[in-house]
């Protein structure tokens, strides 16, 4: 019995001993794993850490590449802008320069226009006063010579061909003598047929196929008139014999000439 009870006693021992060791052991088990809790919250915390200046660096690097090349951008358009202003300079003088040779050819075309106008309206008051066989030849020219410009629409250069035209044939018909065949009025009988010699612009002699009436013609405002004079009338067919050829002999023919 004593033995059982040493053998409790000691078992009671044992036990009290370890019960009082229990508190600090597990006091120390709980701040291990405070220590690891917090140990991995801290290694974490530099993972993260770490991340995220992995990340801010690729960003920052991200950034400076955007950067330079805006800086690019922004010189490319600097130096686009510069040529832009410069070419719109130069732009702006074409212009003024375009502007002014315009001017100066709308005030050359007025100053032409102007000068058409008065050879068309010499042309125009001429027209009556030349002879029949051009005004014939003229007729597809002076219709194109305008009463009024402003209700035609004819260009400049036509018109002045047009006047040129009419200009160059009479030049032509004044430095030769023209012969036609044609009908008129003698005596205020029926018309007959007669041979008439034009010379230019300002004279001419007409006799009739038996060679008994002759006249003179002369242009005026209103036109030819031609005067009856029988007087005339052997010197006229001789002399439209000599132009075409009829006879053997050429003489002087003298007939009267107005000049005016």
């Amino acid at each position: 019995m004593t033995r059982l009870l040493k053998g409790g006693w000691m078992c009671a021992g044992v036990l009290l001993l370890f019960a009082s060791f229990l508190p600090g052991a597990v006091s120390a088990q709980r701040g291990v794993d405070d220590f690891r809790a917090k140990l991995e919250k801290w290694v974490e915390t530099q993972r993260i850490i770490s991340e995220e200046r992995s990340d801010w660096e690729a960003e920052e690097q991200s950034l400076r590449d955007t950067r330079d090349l805006l800086k690019q951008q922004k010189a490319a358009l600097e130096t686009e802008i510069t040529e832009l202003e410069e070419s719109n300079t130069a732009s702006d003088e074409e212009r003024r320069d375009l502007l002014l040779d315009r001017g100066d050819h709308q005030r050359a075309s007025r100053a032409l226009e102007d000068e058409i106008r008065a050879m068309e309206e010499s042309v125009l008051k001429l027209a009556p006063r030349l002879p029949a066989p051009l005004q014939k030849k003229l007729e597809l020219l002076l219709v194109q010579i305008p009463e009024d410009p402003e209700k035609v629409n004819v260009a400049l250069g036509q018109r002045l061909m047009n006047v040129l035209g009419v200009l160059a044939q009479a030049e032509k018909f004044n430095s030769t003598a023209t012969f036609v065949g044609e009908t008129r009025a003698i005596g205020g009988e029926q018309p007959v047929q007669v041979r008439t010699l034009y010379w230019g612009l300002g004279h001419a002699v007409y006799v009739d196929a038996r060679g008994e009436a002759a006249g003179i013609g002369r242009p005026s405002d209103e036109g030819w008139k031609f005067t009856d004079d029988p007087k005339l009338a052997d010197r006229a067919k001789l002399l439209l014999d000599i132009y075409e050829g009829n006879v053997d002999t050429i003489e002087f023919v003298s007939l009267p000439v107005e000049i005016q």
